[in-house]
Protein backbone atom coordinates (compact mmCIF):
# COMPACT_ATOMS: atom_id res chain seq x y z
CA UNK A 1 0.00 0.00 0.00
CA UNK A 2 1.64 3.30 -1.12
CA UNK A 3 1.24 6.15 1.39
CA UNK A 4 3.19 8.80 -0.50
CA UNK A 5 6.19 9.08 -2.83
CA UNK A 6 8.63 8.04 -0.09
CA UNK A 7 6.71 5.61 2.12
CA UNK A 8 5.17 2.20 1.46
CA UNK A 9 3.12 0.26 3.97
CA UNK A 10 3.65 -3.52 3.78
CA UNK A 11 0.93 -5.62 5.38
CA UNK A 12 1.10 -9.34 6.14
CA UNK A 13 -1.61 -11.63 7.47
CA UNK A 14 -1.07 -15.04 9.06
CA UNK A 15 -3.79 -17.65 9.40
CA UNK A 16 -3.27 -21.12 10.86
CA UNK A 17 -5.28 -24.20 10.06
CA UNK A 18 -3.93 -26.03 13.12
CA UNK A 19 -6.11 -26.95 16.07
CA UNK A 20 -3.74 -25.34 18.56
CA UNK A 21 -1.98 -21.99 18.83
CA UNK A 22 1.31 -22.01 16.92
CA UNK A 23 4.38 -19.76 17.17
CA UNK A 24 5.42 -18.64 13.68
CA UNK A 25 8.36 -16.69 12.35
CA UNK A 26 8.12 -15.00 8.93
CA UNK A 27 11.35 -13.91 7.25
CA UNK A 28 11.54 -11.18 4.61
CA UNK A 29 14.39 -9.35 2.93
CA UNK A 30 14.16 -5.57 2.71
CA UNK A 31 14.82 -4.30 -0.85
CA UNK A 32 18.11 -2.51 -1.46
CA UNK A 33 16.13 0.58 -2.50
CA UNK A 34 14.43 1.00 0.88
CA UNK A 35 15.02 1.18 4.62
CA UNK A 36 12.81 -0.06 7.42
CA UNK A 37 11.03 2.90 9.05
CA UNK A 38 10.95 2.30 12.79
CA UNK A 39 9.37 5.58 13.85
CA UNK A 40 8.72 9.18 12.87
CA UNK A 41 12.32 9.85 11.83
CA UNK A 42 14.20 6.70 12.85
CA UNK A 43 15.05 4.09 10.23
CA UNK A 44 16.93 0.81 10.30
CA UNK A 45 20.65 1.49 9.74
CA UNK A 46 21.03 -0.41 6.50
CA UNK A 47 18.76 -1.19 3.54
CA UNK A 48 18.64 -4.64 2.11
CA UNK A 49 18.59 -6.33 5.52
CA UNK A 50 16.68 -9.40 6.61
CA UNK A 51 13.51 -8.78 8.60
CA UNK A 52 11.97 -11.41 10.85
CA UNK A 53 8.48 -11.18 12.30
CA UNK A 54 7.48 -13.39 15.20
CA UNK A 55 3.85 -14.02 16.01
CA UNK A 56 1.72 -16.49 17.91
CA UNK A 57 -1.16 -17.55 15.67
CA UNK A 58 -4.36 -18.92 17.27
CA UNK A 59 -6.34 -21.52 15.30
CA UNK A 60 -8.72 -20.16 12.66
CA UNK A 61 -7.82 -16.57 13.45
CA UNK A 62 -5.99 -14.13 11.17
CA UNK A 63 -3.11 -12.18 12.73
CA UNK A 64 -2.22 -9.00 10.87
CA UNK A 65 0.94 -6.94 11.15
CA UNK A 66 2.84 -4.54 9.00
CA UNK A 67 5.88 -2.34 8.62
CA UNK A 68 6.76 0.88 6.87
CA UNK A 69 9.44 1.20 4.20
CA UNK A 70 11.16 4.49 3.39
CA UNK A 71 12.49 5.00 -0.14
CA UNK A 72 11.63 6.63 -3.44
CA UNK A 73 11.62 3.61 -5.74
CA UNK A 74 8.69 1.19 -5.93
CA UNK A 75 9.82 -1.86 -3.93
CA UNK A 76 9.84 -5.33 -5.44
CA UNK A 77 9.27 -7.52 -2.39
CA UNK A 78 10.56 -11.12 -2.57
CA UNK A 79 8.39 -13.96 -1.40
CA UNK A 80 8.89 -14.58 2.33
CA UNK A 81 9.98 -17.83 3.90
CA UNK A 82 8.30 -19.30 6.96
CA UNK A 83 10.14 -20.73 9.97
CA UNK A 84 8.33 -23.04 12.43
CA UNK A 85 9.45 -24.41 15.76
CA UNK A 86 10.91 -27.95 15.47
CA UNK A 87 8.09 -29.53 17.49
CA UNK A 88 5.58 -28.15 14.99
CA UNK A 89 7.39 -29.89 12.12
CA UNK A 90 6.71 -33.23 13.76
CA UNK A 91 3.01 -32.80 12.90
CA UNK A 92 1.88 -34.43 9.67
CA UNK A 93 0.77 -32.27 6.83
CA UNK A 94 2.40 -29.01 7.96
CA UNK A 95 2.54 -26.60 5.05
CA UNK A 96 2.66 -22.85 4.42
CA UNK A 97 0.99 -20.96 1.60
CA UNK A 98 1.73 -17.39 0.55
CA UNK A 99 -1.29 -15.49 -0.75
CA UNK A 100 -0.33 -12.47 -2.84
CA UNK A 101 -2.14 -9.13 -3.10
CA UNK A 102 -4.09 -10.38 -6.12
CA UNK A 103 -5.25 -13.56 -4.41
CA UNK A 104 -2.68 -15.83 -6.07
CA UNK A 105 -1.25 -18.55 -3.81
CA UNK A 106 2.24 -20.04 -3.72
CA UNK A 107 3.43 -22.97 -1.64
CA UNK A 108 6.40 -21.95 0.49
CA UNK A 109 9.27 -23.94 1.82
CA UNK A 110 8.81 -24.78 5.49
CA UNK A 111 12.10 -25.13 7.35
CA UNK A 112 13.06 -25.47 11.01
CA UNK A 113 13.36 -22.23 12.85
CA UNK A 114 16.94 -20.95 12.64
CA UNK A 115 18.18 -18.75 15.44
CA UNK A 116 20.73 -17.05 13.18
CA UNK A 117 17.79 -15.27 11.51
CA UNK A 118 17.12 -13.23 14.66
CA UNK A 119 17.65 -9.86 13.06
CA UNK A 120 15.44 -6.76 13.72
CA UNK A 121 12.06 -8.20 14.66
CA UNK A 122 8.99 -6.14 13.89
CA UNK A 123 6.86 -7.56 16.67
CA UNK A 124 9.28 -6.98 19.55
CA UNK A 125 12.82 -5.96 18.54
CA UNK A 126 15.66 -7.62 20.39
CA UNK A 127 17.44 -5.18 22.69
CA UNK A 128 20.76 -5.98 21.03
CA UNK A 129 19.41 -4.78 17.71
CA UNK A 130 18.17 -1.45 19.05
CA UNK A 131 20.19 1.66 19.60
CA UNK A 132 20.50 3.90 22.65
CA UNK A 133 17.17 5.04 24.02
CA UNK A 134 15.21 2.35 22.17
CA UNK A 135 17.18 -0.40 23.93
CA UNK A 136 16.67 1.28 27.30
CA UNK A 137 12.96 1.60 26.49
CA UNK A 138 12.67 -2.11 25.84
CA UNK A 139 14.71 -3.07 28.90
CA UNK A 140 12.68 -0.89 31.24
CA UNK A 141 9.23 -1.73 29.91
CA UNK A 142 6.89 -3.56 32.30
CA UNK A 143 3.61 -2.98 30.48
CA UNK A 144 3.50 -6.50 29.05
CA UNK A 145 0.33 -6.97 27.02
CA UNK A 146 -1.22 -3.63 27.95
CA UNK A 147 -3.19 -2.13 25.09
CA UNK A 148 -2.62 1.24 23.43
CA UNK A 149 -5.76 3.31 22.85
CA UNK A 150 -6.01 6.34 20.57
CA UNK A 151 -8.61 8.59 19.00
CA UNK A 152 -8.22 9.18 15.26
CA UNK A 153 -8.79 12.77 14.17
CA UNK A 154 -8.28 14.57 10.84
CA UNK A 155 -5.29 16.35 12.38
CA UNK A 156 -3.38 13.27 13.61
CA UNK A 157 -3.74 10.64 10.87
CA UNK A 158 -0.02 10.31 10.08
CA UNK A 159 0.95 10.38 13.74
CA UNK A 160 -1.70 7.76 14.53
CA UNK A 161 -0.22 5.48 11.88
CA UNK A 162 3.24 5.80 13.44
CA UNK A 163 1.78 5.13 16.91
CA UNK A 164 0.16 1.88 15.72
CA UNK A 165 3.35 0.79 13.99
CA UNK A 166 5.52 1.34 17.05
CA UNK A 167 2.96 -0.24 19.38
CA UNK A 168 2.54 -3.39 17.29
CA UNK A 169 6.32 -3.65 16.93
CA UNK A 170 6.41 -3.97 20.71
CA UNK A 171 3.58 -6.50 20.75
CA UNK A 172 0.93 -4.21 22.24
CA UNK A 173 -2.69 -4.58 21.09
CA UNK A 174 -4.06 -1.29 19.74
CA UNK A 175 -7.62 0.00 19.88
CA UNK A 176 -8.66 2.91 17.69
CA UNK A 177 -11.83 4.94 17.77
CA UNK A 178 -12.54 8.19 15.98
CA UNK A 179 -14.01 11.61 16.53
CA UNK A 180 -16.23 13.60 14.19
CA UNK A 181 -19.20 13.16 11.93
CA UNK A 182 -17.38 10.87 9.52
CA UNK A 183 -14.16 8.91 9.76
CA UNK A 184 -11.56 8.70 7.02
CA UNK A 185 -12.28 5.17 5.79
CA UNK A 186 -8.87 4.85 4.13
CA UNK A 187 -7.06 5.86 7.33
CA UNK A 188 -9.10 3.39 9.36
CA UNK A 189 -8.33 0.66 6.83
CA UNK A 190 -4.62 1.41 7.11
CA UNK A 191 -4.71 1.20 10.89
CA UNK A 192 -6.79 -1.96 10.76
CA UNK A 193 -4.37 -3.55 8.29
CA UNK A 194 -1.61 -3.02 10.85
CA UNK A 195 -3.55 -4.99 13.42
CA UNK A 196 -5.39 -2.18 15.21
CA UNK A 197 -8.94 -2.93 16.34
CA UNK A 198 -11.32 -0.17 15.20
CA UNK A 199 -14.09 0.59 17.68
CA UNK A 200 -17.02 2.67 16.48
CA UNK A 201 -17.79 5.65 18.76
CA UNK A 202 -21.14 5.88 20.59
CA UNK A 203 -22.11 8.93 18.53
CA UNK A 204 -20.80 11.64 16.25
CA UNK A 205 -20.70 14.15 19.10
CA UNK A 206 -18.96 11.93 21.67
CA UNK A 207 -16.58 13.84 23.94
CA UNK A 208 -12.94 12.93 24.54
CA UNK A 209 -13.77 11.45 27.95
CA UNK A 210 -16.56 9.32 26.43
CA UNK A 211 -14.17 8.00 23.78
CA UNK A 212 -11.53 7.23 26.41
CA UNK A 213 -14.08 5.31 28.45
CA UNK A 214 -15.09 3.38 25.33
CA UNK A 215 -11.46 2.37 24.71
CA UNK A 216 -11.04 1.38 28.35
CA UNK A 217 -14.23 -0.69 28.33
CA UNK A 218 -13.16 -2.45 25.12
CA UNK A 219 -9.76 -3.32 26.58
CA UNK A 220 -11.37 -4.70 29.74
CA UNK A 221 -13.85 -6.78 27.73
CA UNK A 222 -10.93 -8.32 25.82
CA UNK A 223 -9.33 -9.32 29.14
CA UNK A 224 -6.28 -7.08 28.74
CA UNK A 225 -4.38 -6.10 31.90
CA UNK A 226 -4.26 -2.34 31.26
CA UNK A 227 -4.58 0.52 28.79
CA UNK A 228 -2.27 3.35 27.73
CA UNK A 229 -4.24 6.29 26.36
CA UNK A 230 -2.38 8.13 23.61
CA UNK A 231 -2.60 11.93 23.73
CA UNK A 232 -4.55 13.99 21.21
CA UNK A 233 -1.69 14.73 18.76
CA UNK A 234 -0.26 11.18 18.95
CA UNK A 235 3.41 12.11 19.59
CA UNK A 236 6.05 9.40 19.97
CA UNK A 237 5.45 7.60 23.26
CA UNK A 238 8.25 7.36 25.81
CA UNK A 239 7.58 3.70 26.62
CA UNK A 240 10.03 3.50 29.49
CA UNK A 241 8.58 6.41 31.45
CA UNK A 242 5.05 5.42 30.51
CA UNK A 243 5.76 1.95 31.95
CA UNK A 244 6.84 3.57 35.24
CA UNK A 245 3.56 5.49 35.34
CA UNK A 246 1.69 2.30 34.38
CA UNK A 247 3.11 0.51 37.41
CA UNK A 248 1.51 3.12 39.69
CA UNK A 249 -1.88 3.17 37.94
CA UNK A 250 -4.92 1.04 38.62
CA UNK A 251 -5.76 0.24 35.00
CA UNK A 252 -5.39 3.28 32.72
CA UNK A 253 -2.44 5.59 32.25
CA UNK A 254 -1.88 8.53 29.90
CA UNK A 255 1.06 8.07 27.50
CA UNK A 256 4.09 10.26 28.21
CA UNK A 257 5.50 11.83 25.03
CA UNK A 258 9.22 11.56 24.29
CA UNK A 259 9.47 15.34 23.97
CA UNK A 260 8.07 15.89 27.46
CA UNK A 261 10.57 17.31 29.93
CA UNK A 262 12.56 14.80 31.96
CA UNK A 263 11.68 14.73 35.69
CA UNK A 264 14.41 15.91 38.05
CA UNK A 265 15.09 16.12 41.76
CA UNK A 266 13.99 19.75 41.66
CA UNK A 267 10.18 20.16 41.53
CA UNK A 268 10.04 21.97 38.21
CA UNK A 269 6.46 20.92 37.50
CA UNK A 270 4.07 20.69 40.44
CA UNK A 271 0.45 19.65 39.85
CA UNK A 272 -1.89 21.15 42.44
CA UNK A 273 -5.37 19.74 43.08
CA UNK A 274 -7.91 21.50 45.33
CA UNK A 275 -10.14 18.74 46.67
CA UNK A 276 -13.31 18.60 48.77
CA UNK A 277 -15.11 15.29 49.38
CA UNK A 278 -13.47 13.80 46.26
CA UNK A 279 -12.62 10.33 47.57
CA UNK A 280 -14.27 8.59 44.60
CA UNK A 281 -12.15 10.35 41.97
CA UNK A 282 -8.99 11.76 43.56
CA UNK A 283 -6.83 8.61 43.24
CA UNK A 284 -7.35 8.32 39.49
CA UNK A 285 -6.72 12.03 38.97
CA UNK A 286 -3.50 11.87 40.99
CA UNK A 287 -2.25 8.77 39.16
CA UNK A 288 -2.92 10.25 35.72
CA UNK A 289 -1.42 13.62 36.60
CA UNK A 290 1.68 12.11 38.23
CA UNK A 291 2.97 11.01 34.82
CA UNK A 292 3.55 14.66 33.94
CA UNK A 293 4.72 16.05 37.29
CA UNK A 294 7.70 16.07 39.61
CA UNK A 295 5.26 16.33 42.50
CA UNK A 296 1.48 16.23 42.97
CA UNK A 297 0.06 18.27 45.85
CA UNK A 298 -3.53 17.75 46.97
CA UNK A 299 -5.14 20.32 49.26
CA UNK A 300 -7.84 18.49 51.21
CA UNK A 301 -10.18 21.37 52.02
CA UNK A 302 -11.84 19.98 55.16
CA UNK A 303 -13.29 16.89 53.46
CA UNK A 304 -15.55 14.61 55.49
CA UNK A 305 -14.63 11.49 53.49
CA UNK A 306 -11.40 9.61 52.68
CA UNK A 307 -10.05 12.17 50.19
CA UNK A 308 -6.74 12.68 52.03
CA UNK A 309 -6.08 8.96 52.54
CA UNK A 310 -6.88 8.07 48.93
CA UNK A 311 -4.66 10.88 47.65
CA UNK A 312 -1.70 9.72 49.78
CA UNK A 313 -2.17 6.13 48.65
CA UNK A 314 -2.01 7.33 45.03
CA UNK A 315 1.34 9.03 45.72
CA UNK A 316 0.37 12.67 46.29
CA UNK A 317 1.61 15.06 48.96
CA UNK A 318 -1.40 16.16 51.01
CA UNK A 319 -1.97 19.47 52.78
CA UNK A 320 -5.10 19.31 54.91
CA UNK A 321 -7.42 22.12 56.02
CA UNK A 322 -9.21 21.22 59.22
CA UNK A 323 -12.14 23.42 58.18
CA UNK A 324 -13.49 24.06 54.71
CA UNK A 325 -12.06 27.33 53.39
CA UNK A 326 -13.52 27.23 49.90
CA UNK A 327 -11.98 26.90 46.46
CA UNK A 328 -10.08 30.17 46.76
CA UNK A 329 -8.70 29.17 50.15
CA UNK A 330 -7.37 25.91 48.68
CA UNK A 331 -5.78 27.82 45.78
CA UNK A 332 -3.98 30.18 48.17
CA UNK A 333 -2.56 27.18 50.02
CA UNK A 334 -1.36 25.73 46.71
CA UNK A 335 0.38 28.99 45.76
CA UNK A 336 2.17 29.17 49.11
CA UNK A 337 3.13 25.48 48.99
CA UNK A 338 4.46 25.71 45.43
CA UNK A 339 6.33 28.90 46.30
CA UNK A 340 7.97 27.22 49.31
CA UNK A 341 9.05 24.28 47.11
CA UNK A 342 10.50 26.55 44.43
CA UNK A 343 8.29 25.16 41.66
CA UNK A 344 8.94 26.48 38.16
CA UNK A 345 5.44 25.60 36.99
CA UNK A 346 2.29 25.05 39.04
CA UNK A 347 -0.48 23.28 37.12
CA UNK A 348 -3.89 23.47 38.82
CA UNK A 349 -6.52 20.88 37.87
CA UNK A 350 -9.85 19.85 39.37
CA UNK A 351 -10.23 16.80 41.60
CA UNK A 352 -13.40 15.54 39.92
CA UNK A 353 -11.75 14.40 36.67
CA UNK A 354 -13.20 17.15 34.48
CA UNK A 355 -9.72 18.15 33.29
CA UNK A 356 -7.63 15.84 31.09
CA UNK A 357 -4.07 15.54 32.53
CA UNK A 358 -2.84 14.70 29.02
CA UNK A 359 -3.02 18.44 28.25
CA UNK A 360 -0.45 19.28 30.95
CA UNK A 361 2.55 19.09 28.56
CA UNK A 362 0.78 21.44 26.14
CA UNK A 363 0.14 24.04 28.83
CA UNK A 364 3.65 23.85 30.29
CA UNK A 365 5.43 23.85 26.93
CA UNK A 366 3.33 26.85 25.85
CA UNK A 367 4.44 28.66 28.98
CA UNK A 368 8.08 27.77 28.36
CA UNK A 369 8.09 28.87 24.73
CA UNK A 370 6.30 32.16 25.27
CA UNK A 371 7.55 33.01 28.75
CA UNK A 372 3.91 33.52 29.74
CA UNK A 373 3.10 33.91 33.43
CA UNK A 374 -0.37 32.31 33.33
CA UNK A 375 -1.55 29.86 30.65
CA UNK A 376 -5.25 28.99 30.74
CA UNK A 377 -6.73 25.77 29.40
CA UNK A 378 -9.64 27.35 27.54
CA UNK A 379 -12.97 25.91 26.43
CA UNK A 380 -13.44 28.73 23.90
CA UNK A 381 -10.31 28.77 21.70
CA UNK A 382 -9.11 26.39 18.99
CA UNK A 383 -11.00 23.19 18.19
CA UNK A 384 -13.65 23.06 20.90
CA UNK A 385 -14.79 19.58 21.95
CA UNK A 386 -16.28 20.70 25.27
CA UNK A 387 -20.07 20.43 25.41
CA UNK A 388 -21.14 23.07 27.93
CA UNK A 389 -24.68 22.86 29.37
CA UNK A 390 -26.89 25.68 28.05
CA UNK A 391 -27.52 27.45 31.38
CA UNK A 392 -23.84 27.33 32.28
CA UNK A 393 -22.85 28.49 28.80
CA UNK A 394 -25.06 31.59 29.01
CA UNK A 395 -23.80 32.36 32.51
CA UNK A 396 -20.17 31.97 31.47
CA UNK A 397 -20.68 34.26 28.48
CA UNK A 398 -22.03 37.00 30.79
CA UNK A 399 -19.25 36.51 33.34
CA UNK A 400 -16.54 36.49 30.65
CA UNK A 401 -17.84 39.73 29.17
CA UNK A 402 -18.18 41.50 32.53
CA UNK A 403 -14.76 40.36 33.71
CA UNK A 404 -12.99 41.58 30.57
CA UNK A 405 -14.94 44.87 30.59
CA UNK A 406 -14.04 45.54 34.23
CA UNK A 407 -10.34 45.10 33.35
CA UNK A 408 -10.66 47.25 30.24
CA UNK A 409 -9.80 44.29 28.00
CA UNK A 410 -12.19 44.86 25.12
CA UNK A 411 -9.76 44.43 22.23
CA UNK A 412 -9.35 40.90 20.79
CA UNK A 413 -5.61 40.89 21.52
CA UNK A 414 -6.08 41.12 25.27
CA UNK A 415 -9.46 39.44 25.68
CA UNK A 416 -9.56 36.40 28.00
CA UNK A 417 -12.08 34.00 26.49
CA UNK A 418 -12.40 31.63 29.45
CA UNK A 419 -12.05 33.63 32.66
CA UNK A 420 -13.52 30.84 34.83
CA UNK A 421 -11.41 27.89 33.70
CA UNK A 422 -9.70 26.27 36.66
CA UNK A 423 -7.21 24.46 34.40
CA UNK A 424 -4.20 26.79 34.55
CA UNK A 425 -0.43 26.73 34.77
CA UNK A 426 1.44 29.44 36.69
CA UNK A 427 5.07 30.45 36.21
CA UNK A 428 7.58 30.92 39.03
CA UNK A 429 7.00 34.67 38.93
CA UNK A 430 3.22 34.27 39.05
CA UNK A 431 3.41 31.72 41.89
CA UNK A 432 5.51 34.04 44.05
CA UNK A 433 3.31 37.06 43.31
CA UNK A 434 0.02 35.26 44.00
CA UNK A 435 1.34 33.59 47.16
CA UNK A 436 1.84 37.05 48.67
CA UNK A 437 -1.59 38.43 47.70
CA UNK A 438 -4.04 38.38 50.62
CA UNK A 439 -6.83 39.95 48.54
CA UNK A 440 -7.71 36.71 46.71
CA UNK A 441 -11.07 35.56 48.01
CA UNK A 442 -11.96 32.17 49.42
CA UNK A 443 -14.98 31.37 47.21
CA UNK A 444 -15.32 30.35 43.55
CA UNK A 445 -14.68 33.95 42.54
CA UNK A 446 -10.97 33.35 43.19
CA UNK A 447 -10.52 32.56 39.49
CA UNK A 448 -11.58 36.14 38.74
CA UNK A 449 -9.46 37.52 41.59
CA UNK A 450 -6.39 35.91 40.06
CA UNK A 451 -7.04 37.59 36.71
CA UNK A 452 -7.45 40.95 38.45
CA UNK A 453 -4.18 40.31 40.26
CA UNK A 454 -2.49 39.45 36.94
CA UNK A 455 -3.87 42.63 35.37
CA UNK A 456 -2.68 44.79 38.27
CA UNK A 457 0.73 43.08 38.61
CA UNK A 458 1.26 43.06 34.82
CA UNK A 459 1.47 39.28 34.57
CA UNK A 460 1.06 37.98 31.03
CA UNK A 461 -1.88 35.67 30.25
CA UNK A 462 -2.49 33.36 27.28
CA UNK A 463 -4.89 30.53 26.43
CA UNK A 464 -4.58 27.12 24.77
CA UNK A 465 -7.39 24.77 23.73
CA UNK A 466 -8.45 22.08 26.20
CA UNK A 467 -11.44 19.85 26.75
CA UNK A 468 -13.45 19.83 29.97
CA UNK A 469 -15.87 17.00 30.65
CA UNK A 470 -19.15 17.71 32.46
CA UNK A 471 -20.32 14.09 32.62
CA UNK A 472 -18.06 13.00 35.48
CA UNK A 473 -19.43 11.32 38.58
CA UNK A 474 -18.11 13.76 41.18
CA UNK A 475 -18.64 17.16 39.56
CA UNK A 476 -18.62 20.42 41.50
CA UNK A 477 -21.42 20.54 44.06
CA UNK A 478 -22.07 24.25 43.69
CA UNK A 479 -25.04 25.03 41.46
CA UNK A 480 -24.77 27.22 38.39
CA UNK A 481 -26.97 29.99 39.85
CA UNK A 482 -25.10 30.05 43.15
CA UNK A 483 -21.77 30.04 41.35
CA UNK A 484 -22.90 32.84 39.05
CA UNK A 485 -24.13 34.97 41.96
CA UNK A 486 -20.77 34.61 43.70
CA UNK A 487 -18.93 35.61 40.54
CA UNK A 488 -21.14 38.66 39.89
CA UNK A 489 -20.80 39.80 43.48
CA UNK A 490 -17.04 39.31 43.27
CA UNK A 491 -16.78 41.31 40.04
CA UNK A 492 -18.85 44.15 41.50
CA UNK A 493 -16.67 44.30 44.62
CA UNK A 494 -13.41 44.16 42.67
CA UNK A 495 -14.52 46.81 40.18
CA UNK A 496 -15.66 49.05 43.04
CA UNK A 497 -12.23 48.96 44.66
CA UNK A 498 -10.18 48.62 41.49
CA UNK A 499 -11.76 51.45 39.46
CA UNK A 500 -13.64 53.55 42.04
CA UNK A 501 -13.41 56.87 40.14
CA UNK A 502 -15.12 55.29 37.14
CA UNK A 503 -17.57 52.93 38.82
CA UNK A 504 -18.46 54.98 41.92
CA UNK A 505 -17.34 58.50 41.03
CA UNK A 506 -19.12 58.83 37.71
CA UNK A 507 -22.58 57.92 39.07
CA UNK A 508 -21.89 60.31 41.96
CA UNK A 509 -21.11 63.17 39.59
CA UNK A 510 -24.22 62.49 37.50
CA UNK A 511 -26.42 62.30 40.62
CA UNK A 512 -24.96 65.52 42.02
CA UNK A 513 -25.42 67.48 38.78
CA UNK A 514 -28.99 66.23 38.31
CA UNK A 515 -29.91 66.96 41.93
CA UNK A 516 -28.46 70.49 41.86
CA UNK A 517 -30.06 71.25 38.49
CA UNK A 518 -33.53 70.14 39.59
CA UNK A 519 -33.17 71.98 42.90
CA UNK A 520 -32.24 75.24 41.11
CA UNK A 521 -35.22 74.88 38.78
CA UNK A 522 -37.59 74.32 41.72
CA UNK A 523 -36.22 77.33 43.61
CA UNK A 524 -36.52 79.52 40.49
CA UNK A 525 -40.14 78.40 40.09
CA UNK A 526 -40.81 79.29 43.74
CA UNK A 527 -39.41 82.80 43.26
CA UNK A 528 -41.66 83.34 40.23
CA UNK A 529 -44.87 81.72 41.48
CA UNK A 530 -44.48 81.66 45.23
CA UNK A 531 -45.22 77.90 45.35
CA UNK A 532 -43.06 74.78 45.28
CA UNK A 533 -43.66 71.00 45.46
CA UNK A 534 -42.04 70.01 48.72
CA UNK A 535 -41.58 66.33 47.81
CA UNK A 536 -39.81 67.25 44.56
CA UNK A 537 -37.47 69.56 46.42
CA UNK A 538 -36.66 66.84 48.97
CA UNK A 539 -35.93 64.27 46.25
CA UNK A 540 -33.68 66.62 44.27
CA UNK A 541 -31.81 67.58 47.42
CA UNK A 542 -31.26 63.92 48.29
CA UNK A 543 -29.94 63.28 44.78
CA UNK A 544 -27.47 66.14 45.14
CA UNK A 545 -26.32 65.16 48.64
CA UNK A 546 -26.12 61.46 47.79
CA UNK A 547 -24.12 62.20 44.66
CA UNK A 548 -21.64 64.32 46.62
CA UNK A 549 -21.22 61.51 49.17
CA UNK A 550 -20.53 59.03 46.33
CA UNK A 551 -17.90 61.39 44.92
CA UNK A 552 -16.22 61.68 48.31
CA UNK A 553 -16.28 57.89 48.73
CA UNK A 554 -14.77 57.39 45.26
CA UNK A 555 -11.95 59.80 46.05
CA UNK A 556 -11.21 58.06 49.36
CA UNK A 557 -11.18 54.60 47.74
CA UNK A 558 -8.92 55.86 44.97
CA UNK A 559 -6.49 57.19 47.57
CA UNK A 560 -6.55 53.83 49.37
CA UNK A 561 -5.74 52.07 46.11
CA UNK A 562 -2.93 54.26 44.82
CA UNK A 563 -1.24 55.83 47.84
CA UNK A 564 1.71 53.61 48.93
CA UNK A 565 1.23 54.25 52.65
CA UNK A 566 -2.50 53.54 52.56
CA UNK A 567 -1.97 50.39 50.45
CA UNK A 568 0.61 49.15 52.97
CA UNK A 569 -1.78 49.80 55.86
CA UNK A 570 -4.60 47.98 54.05
CA UNK A 571 -2.40 44.96 53.33
CA UNK A 572 -1.18 44.79 56.94
CA UNK A 573 -4.77 44.93 58.18
CA UNK A 574 -5.87 42.09 55.89
CA UNK A 575 -2.90 39.97 56.95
Amino acid sequence: MELDDEHHLCVLSLRSGATETRPVRVVERIPDTHSLQLGATETAPAPGGVLTIERTVPPDEAVRFGYLLAGTATPELPEPSVGLQPDVLDDDGVQAVWTGPGGETTALEVAPDRQELSLPVVARPAASELSGSAAEERAGSSMGDAAIGLVLRPTNEDAALRTVLRATQRGHPVFVTYSGTAADVESLDRLSSLGAVVVDPPGTDASQSELNRLLSRTARERGLPGLVLQTRDCPRIDYRRTADAYDRADYEVVAIPENWSIPSSEPRVVVGIPAYNAATSIAEVVERAAAFADDVVVVDDGSRDETAARAREAGASVVRHELNRGYGGALKTLFRTADDRGAEHLVVIDADGQHDPADIPTLVETQKRGGTDIVIGSRYVGDRDTKIPLVRSVGLAVINGLTNASMGKLRPSGYVHDTQSGYRVYSRRAIHSLAADSMIGDNMGASTDILYHAHKARLSVSEVPTTISYDVDNASSQGSLSHGFDLLRNIAWTVEYGRPLLIVGMPGVVSTVMGIAVTVLLLTSYLNTGTVAAHQLIVSTLFAVGGMLLCIAAILMHVLNVHPTMRRLTTDTND
